[in-house]
């Protein structure tokens, strides 16, 4: 077991890689891991020990860095974009709307766009929407009761 050292080597590479390939900040720790157990294994021969040496520095890396790696790591955007904006935006159909025919399009905040209906109704020129969602270039919209 004199050379567990290497072994201990090449699974903290392994680990670094791993974590290079998908940087989830989150397998680096086992690469830690394992260089602490390392050094105990040119201490020691003793796999249990160097094993919970490896499992104890994981672990409490882990627990310890989650909410700070958290912040650093999302998956949203933190500003809105154009898009977030059209969400819930009032509108005016100025083609009617026919998913089944492809027609429609509307004017939300002073620009045209191509439109689909939120639920594949008819809808008719000059009827107010308001935007459910954007798929794409087409915004995904029904018509406004609060506004007809």
């Amino acid at each position: 077991m004199g050379s567990m050292w290497l072994i201990w080597l090449i699974l903290s590479i392994g680990f670094a890689i791993i974590e290079i390939t998908n940087a989830s900040f989150f397998i680096i720790w086992f690469s830690v891991g394992s260089i602490g157990a390392l050094v105990v294994s040119l201490l020691t021969s003793n796999f249990v020990i160097q094993f919970l040496v490896f499992l104890m520095i994981s672990v409490i890396l882990l627990i310890f860095t989650h909410k700070i790696t958290k912040k650093f790591i999302s998956s949203k955007p933190s500003y809105k974009t154009n898009i977030d904006i059209l969400k819930n935006a009032q509108g005016i159909v100025i083609e009617e709307i026919n998913n089944v025919k492809g027609t429609g399009q509307v004017k939300v905040q002073g620009e045209i766009w191509s439109a689909l209906s939120v639920n594949d109704e008819i809808i008719a020129v000059n009827t107010k929407i308001i935007v459910f969602d954007v798929k794409g270039v087409k915004l995904i919209v029904g018509p406004d009761i609060t506004l007809n």
